[in-house]
């Protein structure tokens, strides 16, 4: 139950998006005009920084961008540094909204640099909170926690109170990402103190609906009904109805986890009545389609498949995807209870093909992406034979059993999911006849498994968990915190690559980050490693093989750097040439002569199966077939001393 309470939770709108920003026409429209009509530089610069604002707010980001290049280029005109640090405030928001987050990085690091030198604190915090947004979406909780309370000491100088509840609040969301719930309520409080002195009841029922959340996530179901329906009644207050069917639904799906149906249903039903007065019909067929499921698990089959269907109808029109694929899943369980095996078919192979075009992959890839996961099985039930072993120790160790099991929990209901699919996709590929390239797709997928089984292997995840556990004994418990963090972060990252054939550089880059971060924090600072990028490679559209680089990385710190006495040393250097990455790996380890023969003597007993996998993949993924793909040399001193090992990796790309 806790669960589903999470994956519930994790998937709610947030509190930002409790109301929309609708596209003020007329608003742009007099912008346009004074742009045409005025002379003044001023007057003219000012309309173009709010049109771009205005079509950021709007989601038109291609109109926004037109607009903050045009405020760039009359800065430079001009040459006016605080002008062309607002113009990178533009360009850095529009980048995050994007998804860019490298890129907002980039124009916020400009922005905010220039108003720490020219003193202007408040004009500081706004970029500030741009950039614990990006840090924030990219996972980084401590960077943007770090960026938050920044602002808040601004805006407590300057008595901004409203401001100030704003950041609460934000802080508060920051938290509870960390799973720092009691930091989280704490702060929460905070924020609705600073509320209940000022007119803000939207901003108030935003922080009510967050605390609920925490609640609902610590299954304190009562206390996340209490600040539920406080949220609702400030709203209802000031008529936000748009708000008032989002409070309305998470009610209902609070009462749905504890398996009360009926008023799940009559507070969804509620929202229902409010969607359908909108214009709205992509929320409209969101909710049709909670309330048809609800109606499903009370056994109301016909009443929840007229819903489903209604549901269906809105979001083919609206192209809601997701709610799309959603309703055809529970038609699918709908037709089966009624024994309509024809039906129950026809909607699993509409819900495959909205899957397929959301995920953009193929059945066969799919099939063995399905295959990989299961191999992670066995893992699974060994991290499980561990915490079962260590459940006897108590006091600062249990938190760690806590999140332990929390994960298998998770991986458990992967797994099920997983089987499902499994079988459908089986049932879809026997009645396939287009299996042209059936050999290649076959050995690309062995490969891949290969590879995830190389790099997931449980020698990895068991020392990773071993280090936590020493780290939570010892007392340690923030940095078994982080360490745990960063773990969680570097699988799921792992996974999502392992999705996709091909990744951008910019998230293999991601990956190996995090990877490197992790082994750092586990052999205690004996690793430091340093990552260089050609700046003219575009990272976000340079495609290559997922989770290629990762082996090479993992031997160079196994078979080089661990026999070695003191500090450990990698340096990765990438270069494109003619449509090809060049990744140089450079250690100053024992070098390959000396790790040979420990392995030898059994010293080290970790398998470098993982280079030899990675070879067979670029070379099946390299149309010219490159007669070397990866070419390793001893570094040596003029005594013939080992110095370390260089591998260089050539790797075939494509661009997005």
């Amino acid at each position: 139950m806790r669960l589903n309470l999470l994956l519930l939770l994790f998937s709610l709108v947030a509190s930002t998006l409790l109301k929309a920003h609708p596209i003020e026409e007329k608003k742009i429209d007099s912008l346009k005009q004074i742009l045409q009509t005025s002379s003044l530089d001023s007057i003219h610069f000012r309309a173009l920084c709010d049109l771009s604002w205005e079509y950021i707010i709007s989601d038109q980001f291609d109109s926004a961008e037109y607009y903050a290049t045009h405020v760039q280029q009359l800065a430079k005109q001009t040459d006016n540094q605080s002008r062309l640090a607002l113009g990178e405030y533009y360009l850095g928001c529009i980048a995050r909204h994007r998804g860019k987050f490298q890129e907002s990085l980039k124009h916020l690091d400009k922005y905010i640099a220039w108003h720490e030198q020219s003193g202007d604190s408040l004009r500081l915090a706004y970029g500030l909170f741009q950039m614990g947004s990006v840090h924030s979406s990219l996972g980084n909780y401590e960077e943007s926690l770090s960026a938050s309370y920044r602002i808040l000491k601004i805006y407590e100088a300057e008595e901004k109170y409203f401001s100030i509840g704003y950041t609460l609040n934000g802080i508060g969301i920051v938290y509870k990402n960390l799973q720092q719930y009691e930091n989280a309520i704490d702060t929460y409080q905070k924020a609705l103190a600073i509320y209940d002195t000022l007119d803000a009841p939207e901003d108030k029922g935003n922080v009510l609906v967050n605390l609920a959340n925490v609640y609902a996530i610590t299954e304190e179901y009562d206390q996340a009904k209490y600040y539920y329906q406080h949220a609702l009644t400030v709203m209802k207050s000031v008529e936000l109805e748009e708000a008032v069917a989002f409070v309305l639904e998470n009610i209902g799906e609070l009462y749905k986890i504890r398996t009360k149906y009926d008023s799940a249903l009559l507070y969804q039903s509620q929202a229902l009545a409010i969607r359908e007065r909108s214009p709205n019909k992509s929320e409209h067929a969101a909710t049709l389609q909670q309330v048809g499921n609800t109606n499903y698990l009370l056994q109301n089959y016909s009443v929840a498949k007229a819903q489903l269907e209604k549901a269906l109808k809105l979001a083919l029109e609206t192209n809601s995807k997701p709610v799309i694929r959603d309703t055809y899943a529970s038609l699918v369980a709908i037709y089966e209870k009624e024994d309509d095996y024809q039906q129950a078919f026809e909607n699993q192979k509409l819900w495959i093909a909205i899957k397929d075009s959301l995920f953009n992959t193929e059945i066969n890839k799919q099939l063995s992406e399905l295959q990989t996961k299961y191999e992670t099985e066995e893992k699974e039930k060994k991290i499980i034979l561990l915490a079962q072993e260590k459940e006897q120790q108590k006091s600062a160790k249990q938190a760690f059993i806590g999140g332990l099991i929390f994960v298998i929990i998770l991986a458990g209901s992967l797994l099920l999911m997983l089987k499902q699919r499994i079988k459908n996709q089986r049932t879809i590929a026997t009645k396939n006849e287009e299996i042209k390239q059936a050999r290649f797709k076959q050995q690309l997928s062995e490969l891949e498994m290969k590879a995830l089984r190389a790099q997931m292997n449980p020698h990895f995840i068991f020392n990773c968990i071993n280090s936590i556990n020493r780290m939570v004994l010892s007392g340690e418990n923030s940095c078994a915190s982080r360490y745990l963090t960063k773990f969680a972060k570097l699988i799921r990252m792992m996974l999502e690559n392992s999705e996709n054939p091909m990744v951008s550089l910019e998230d293999e880059l991601a990956m190996l980050k995090s990877y490197l971060q992790l082994e750092t924090l586990r052999f205690k600072e004996r690793l430091r490693y340093q990552l260089e990028v050609d700046d003219r490679i575009d990272q976000e559209n340079t495609r290559l093989p997922s989770m290629v680089l990762q082996p090479f990385i993992e031997n160079a710190i196994w078979h080089g750097l661990m026999p070695k006495k003191g500090n450990g040393l990698i340096k990765i250097n990438i270069k494109e040439d003619k449509g090809v990455l060049k990744c140089v790996i450079e250690d100053n380890g024992v070098g390959r002569e000396k790790a040979i023969s420990l392995t030898k003597s059994k010293v080290l007993k970790k398998n470098s199966l993982g280079l030899k996998i990675t070879e067979d993949r670029l070379k099946l993924l390299s149309r010219e077939r490159l007669k070397e793909l990866i070419r390793i040399t001893d570094l040596k001193d003029s005594m013939n001393r080992a110095l370390g090992t260089r591998v260089d990796v050539y790797i075939p790309i494509t661009q997005a």
